[in-house]
């Protein structure tokens, strides 16, 4: 399966609402299996703030905050394909989050790869914008 670009798209757009989920309720078990099925088990990123951090970072990131950020709201834009081969997509997007306590963007670039027939998050790259 050759990756498409269309699903890389939206694959941004599902990911955010399953993090917003997951992170605005406490029982999202479900949601929150179904968000750490995106990512492969060599998954790693730098924060918007800088720091590297990997796979099994991330889970805990995820976990840690589930239910406890009810106020946050995610929005995606400006999603462009960078480059596209049949078995890997470069991406960037912009990610707002909107909190009662303020609005902060950011811009990322994702490296999504195929594996076993498969779309996966491999690298995921963040800026905080001005």
């Amino acid at each position: 399966m050759a990756l498409n670009k269309d699903a890389a798209i939206q694959s941004t757009y599902t990911l955010h609402e399953l993090i917003q989920a997951v992170f605005n309720e406490k029982n999202t078990d479900e949601q929150l299996e179904q968000l750490i099925g995106y990512f492969t088990q060599d998954f790693e990123m730098v924060g918007a703030a800088g720091k590297r951090i990997q796979y099994e970072q991330v889970l805990q990131l995820f976990k840690n905050n589930q239910g406890n950020i009810p106020d946050l709201k995610i929005e995606i834009s400006d999603a462009e394909v960078i480059m596209q081969k049949d078995d890997a997509v470069l991406m960037n997007y912009t990610e707002t989050h909107h909190k009662e306590a303020g609005t902060t963007s950011r811009r990322a670039s994702v490296l999504l790869v195929e594996q076993e027939g498969q779309m996966y998050w491999r690298y995921l790259q963040e800026t905080f914008l001005a």
